[in-house]
């Protein structure tokens, strides 16, 4: 008797565990969001793109997510100067190529 209510709380507890596991890779595949900014200044350099996020969507703030070459996403401030820029100098580039 023992052994089967071991045996149905193990189930039940790795079935809570995979709804968990897919419940969070599902919500990090489409659905990120930053939620405090970056305090160090990116070299544009080392920046390849950019996305914005806006707080009146799903997300509580508004953001400039920056994409690294290296494939990393950078949360921005988008009212400090030298995202304004990034953002500007990013905007142009994408325009001539």
């Amino acid at each position: 008797m023992a052994c089967s209510s071991q045996r149905l709380l193990l189930a039940a507890l790795m079935s809570v565990l995979a709804l968990h596991l897919c419940s969070v890779s599902e919500a990090s595949g489409n659905f990120d969001c930053c939620l405090q900014y970056t305090v160090h200044v990116i070299p544009f350099r080392h920046l390849r793109g950019f996305t914005q996020q806006w707080a009146n969507e799903a997300c509580d703030i508004n953001a400039v997510i920056l994409i690294t070459k290296r494939g990393f996403s950078v949360c921005a401030d988008p009212r400090k100067t030298w995202v304004k820029k990034a953002v500007r100098m990013l905007s142009r580039k994408a325009i001539k190529i």
